[in-house]
């Protein structure tokens, strides 16, 4: 098949998912099993496949998702170049005229002075490289996005003349949320989101505004479950510790919001300083977070999530579909309204 080159490819992948996050060095392998169907037989002892399946949980769960995303990714373009060709057929022309009528020749070529306002704007980030050196680079840039942006809005348009059905099935994990794991919401809520995160992890801290954006407009309809998954970075199980620690005195969410907005470096004098902010009783607090009481959960939290496949944060679970990284309010939108509207209770 002929390949549309002036659709930009990131266009042709219109639920095409960003992965960007941290990443977690070692996963933890979950506990051994037995089953019937044999993979070897050491001695008098049978392996089972059963048993190298629950000991590659994580792995053989993030190899089910990487599949469907890389399968998803194929079809999305597929259905975008097919309804590219239609749009084409319709009026009598190729679909490179199409493209050219309708995005190319609507994009005007950037001015001098956007592509000077451009450089101003970076000039700190540029370390100071000569205009004259990277103008034709900023004005490709400016161009190249210019032509993205109405590539996009020329794709909603087919969109909308044509029905797509998209039948490929998503994995699904079953992802269980115990007593202790804290949450907000409907416990009865039809729609419920579980977040691995790591406090030390910046693509976590960068998803928090679009949690915030996410909870705001379904409140009341979505229950929020937390979960840590600490990466090894030097601050992370404190950081997991001192939010449990304000969870006792009734401020989790507000310590867990603020170690993920506000600027700080989770040192323990950071971390006394937080709690201070928000009102709560220093020497308990401090008496607390000196402690280790929290990290079993803390530590089971994070095997739940390697069982579950998680390598990275921030991983999210909205009934037990997944979506990994910074992700944009549109992609949480798009799971929780099919959610909301599917039979699922």
């Amino acid at each position: 098949m002929q390949k549309h080159a002036l659709f930009p490819p990131a266009l042709l992948l219109f639920a095409a998912a960003s992965v960007t996050g941290c990443a977690r060095t070692q996963a933890q392998a979950p506990g051994e099993g037995a089953g019937s169907q044999p993979a070897a037989q050491v001695g008098g002892t049978k392996i089972t496949l059963d048993e190298l399946d629950k000991r590659a949980a994580g792995d053989l769960a993030r190899i089910e998702f990487e599949r469907y995303e890389a399968r998803r990714r194929v079809l999305d373009a597929l259905v975008n170049e097919k309804l590219l060709e239609e749009a084409a057929r319709a009026r009598g022309v190729t679909p490179e005229a199409l493209l050219k009528t309708e995005v190319n020749d609507k994009v005007a070529p950037p001015t001098d002075e956007l592509v000077r306002a451009t450089y101003e704007q970076h000039k700190e980030r540029l370390k100071d490289v000569p205009f004259d050196q990277i103008k034709d680079r900023i004005r490709a840039s400016i161009h190249e996005q210019a032509l993205s942006d109405q590539a996009a809005i020329f794709q909603l348009a087919l969109k909308k003349d044509t029905r797509v059905q998209i039948l490929l099935e998503e994995p699904r994990a079953q992802v269980a949320v115990p007593a202790s794991a804290p949450s907000q919401g409907p416990a009865n809520a039809k729609v419920t989101i579980v977040e691995f995160l790591d406090y030390q992890c910046p693509f976590c801290h960068r998803a928090q505004e679009t949690v915030d954006k996410v909870l705001k407009q379904y409140e009341g309809k979505v229950r929020f479950v937390h979960r840590d998954y600490v990466l090894g970075k030097p601050r992370s199980v404190p950081a997991a510790r001192a939010a449990r620690c304000a969870g006792e005195q009734g401020k989790f969410w507000e310590y867990h919001r603020g170690l993920l907005l506000e600027s700080g470096d989770m040192s323990d004098a950071d971390l006394l300083r937080r709690a201070g902010a928000l009102g709560l009783d220093g020497k308990a607090f401090t008496t607390c977070a000196a402690t280790d009481r929290f990290d079993a959960d803390i530590q089971a939290a994070t095997s739940a999530g390697s069982d579950l496949g998680v390598s990275g944060t921030p991983t999210f679970f909205i009934n037990g579909r997944r979506l990994v990284g910074a992700r944009t309010v549109e992609d949480f939108q798009a799971v929780i309204e099919a959610e909301l509207a599917g039979p699922r209770g």
